[in-house]
């Protein structure tokens, strides 16, 4: 009886290796996505406190020139706000191309696997089919010399 052999089996292993590649390419996009909506919360943190601190202090008398800095460094917060949430969007993009690349993979490897699972099936009605075929010829054999020694004058 022959060995199965799926023909198909490097591409079949070349897609599982994709698989897992796209997926460990995917946890890090996650993640970097992760650290750049930390560091967004950290200004926004930031900014609310030194508008807090600036609020607090005005109130009971600011020079003029501190004013200024505050809201300098309150304006540099915001810009440096904006930037980071188009590095959130950047990191989005990258989430979600790694994430589609990782969908498409799985299809293409899940269709190999029917493919493979669908060969077997083939291979194993064959192997029945064939097994069947030598019981045949093994009984039909059995029978015929069974008969033919019957008319020999031999009986069992």
């Amino acid at each position: 009886m022959a060995k199965f052999t799926f023909g198909l089996q490097s591409v079949l292993n070349l897609k599982i290796q994709m698989e897992d590649s796209l997926k460990n390419e995917l946890a890090k996009a996650i993640r970097k996505l992760e650290r750049e909506r930390e560091l967004l919360n950290k200004i926004e943190f930031e900014r609310e406190q030194l508008i807090g601190q600036m609020c607090c202090e005005s109130s009971k008398g600011i020079r003029v020139s501190s004013l200024k800095e505050y809201g300098g460094y309150i304006s540099f917060l915001v810009q440096k706000a904006q930037i980071q949430k188009e590095n959130i969007n950047y990191a989005r993009g990258n989430v979600d191309r790694y994430r589609d690349q990782l969908i498409k993979a799985v299809q293409e490897k899940e269709m190999l696997e029917k493919l493979k699972e669908k060969k077997y099936e083939e291979y194993s009605a064959e192997q029945l089919r064939e097994e069947q075929n030598t019981n045949d010829e093994i009984i039909s054999y059995n029978y015929n010399r069974v008969m033919a020694g019957e008319k020999n004058g031999y009986k069992k």
